[in-house]
């Protein structure tokens, strides 16, 4: 898998992704509230979708793509037309703490999962409530089985399979561990899951037993998805990757690096080709989807991913392709070679185990290897001294505006080392400080309570009660700017109270304190 383009625009983490059934239009849902809508060919934004007032935590297409679903921690569920982007009027739901959602394959019924335990199957026309199924716990995830007659929901360390007709439960997939995430293979035979213990798991549908344990990630595994020819699994995690799985070996495939932050969401395109992931750095990554093929990366052909593949990229860089003809240092097939051909080649060499990755040692390491081909004075000129205008570049819009520095001059090796250690700096520099949604939310009896700094701040985090009385103050000393949303980074409570006991069910505030900034927002325990 190579990095096709970059989606910028939302202005904190990417939940949720999906395709529309054509492949054309592209769907994220984010922590700032809204659903927006991309061009798939071209990563363009079509259109910016609001109304909820909360964290959009999953949206599905409709399975003739005219319509949108999406949930919210605002209580709310909305349908959308997707070409005038406007809300399509449905009786309200109740107020319940939505977490998941997902449409039948005909169209015609909704499933969604909530935090008070029960999964709700809605009529799309009238939206009416069809029927409910009760679990012991938050829903986390729900997906209907291909041909429609059941329905797949997780929680905790549970996944029900239901019979949608009568609302039955089928069978349970018992989990080991705390659960995230279900899907479907296209056959409607294996479920996979992913899980906090950094597993994934594939389990045979009939019996309800395990067929095969994916070990390869390094924490928690936040979302799956089978291909749709079912040869293959893509997993997202809290270790900022997305791993491609081979369905009928278990083994991994390739390791797809360039998110700077935990990968929530993944899905493929209907025609299996692309892959979609979205990330608490803000952004949508497009990959190419390539698993039996060659290694794009490896440029010169070696059987290896090294420093000369990044020369030879170099060498081309600002070069279109005719039409018709590929050119190997277009690695990513889009037409031109770019800033995303030498970030892509440059992860790789990382991913294949160098210490260098993105470092300027490797950059300089490519150029002399270049200049011993002796065609680097052939190369067409790449860059002239733009280092102040990338200085002005933030990290959202730095692979979109970097293609035109290759007019500006031939100062090639200090800009090309000025450029990649600007992409390794600015990696994790959010636009704004902000406070995140505490997760999980309701908790029992921890929590997390992820945040942003634009700016380096002395930080604490103050708990009250619903009445205001103060709870446990959190402080945690002076931070860098930086994105702490993984469970290694964000801050932790272990709901006791500054005397180290445990405190009661209910509501519950959290204010961030960073600097001049203030911030706060609500939280539940439920024992």
């Amino acid at each position: 898998g190579t990095l096709i383009n970059t989606l910028t625009g939302h202005t904190s983490t990417v939940l949720s992704v999906a395709f529309s059934p054509d492949g054309n239009t592209l769907a994220s849902g984010s922590y700032d509230d809204t659903v927006r809508l991309w061009d798939v060919a071209t990563g363009t934004l079509i259109n910016t979708l609001t109304g909820h007032t909360s964290t959009v935590l999953s949206i599905a297409f409709s399975p003739d793509g005219t319509t949108i679903v999406s949930v919210s921690q605002d209580d709310t569920v909305f349908l959308w037309d997707v070409a005038t982007g406007t809300l399509i009027n449905v009786p309200e739901p109740p107020d319940l703490a939505y977490s998941s959602v997902a449409f039948s394959p005909d169209g015609t019924t909704i499933a969604t999962g909530s935090y008070d335990g029960t999964v709700g199957l809605w009529d799309v026309t009238t939206g009416t409530l069809i029927n409910t199924l009760e679990h012991r716990d938050w829903v986390l995830s729900v997906t209907f089985s291909p041909d429609g007659t059941t329905i797949a929901t997780g929680s905790l360390q549970e996944v029900f399979l239901w019979d949608v007709a009568t609302g039955t439960l089928i069978n349970t997939l018992e989990h080991p561990t705390l659960f995230n995430s279900v899907a479907f293979s296209p056959d409607g035979t294996t479920i996979t899951t992913g899980s906090d213990d950094s597993i994934v798991r594939l389990w045979d549908v009939a019996t309800a037993t395990l067929i095969n344990t994916l070990i390869g990630h390094t924490d928690s595994v936040l979302s799956v998805a089978f291909s749709p020819d079912g040869t293959t699994i893509a997993t997202g995690s809290y270790d900022d990757t997305v791993v491609l799985w081979d369905v009928a070996t278990g083994t991994l495939i390739n390791t797809l690096t360039g998110h700077t932050g935990s990968v929530y969401s993944v899905a493929y395109s209907p025609d299996g080709n692309t892959i979609a992931s979205g990330s608490s750095d803000g952004t949508v990554l497009l990959w190419r989807h390539t698993p039996s093929g060659g290694d794009a990366l490896d440029v010169d052909g070696d059987g290896q991913v090294t420093v000369l593949d990044l020369a030879v990229v170099a060498l081309f860089y600002g070069t279109q392709a005719p039409v018709g003809v590929s050119l190997p240092a277009d690695v990513n097939a889009d037409g031109v070679v770019n800033i995303l051909d030498l970030t892509a080649v440059a992860q790789g060499i990382d991913a294949a185990g160098s210490s260098d990755g993105l470092s300027l040692e490797a950059v300089e390491e490519a150029l002399e290897a270049a200049a011993e081909l002796d065609r680097i004075a052939e190369a067409p000129t790449m860059f002239g001294n733009p280092v102040q205008h990338l200085r002005r570049i933030t990290y959202y819009n730095i692979t979109n505006a970097l293609p035109d520095a290759r007019h500006l001059g031939p100062n090639v090796s200090a800009v090309l080392k000025e450029l990649l250690h600007l992409l390794t700096e600015m990696a994790e520099v959010p636009e704004a400080t902000a406070l995140l949604p505490n997760y999980p939310n309701p908790f029992n009896p921890e929590t997390w309570i992820p945040y942003q700094l634009a700016e380096a701040a002395d930080v604490s985090i103050v708990i009250y009660t619903a009445d205001g009385q103060l709870v446990r103050r959190l402080e945690l000393g002076h931070q860098p700017v930086g994105i702490y949303d993984s469970r290694s980074r964000a801050a932790y409570w272990d709901g006791r109270n500054s005397v180290g006991e445990p405190v009661a069910s209910g509501v519950y505030f959290y204010t961030l304190i960073a600097g001049e900034f203030t911030a706060s927002r609500k939280m539940l325990l439920r024992k």
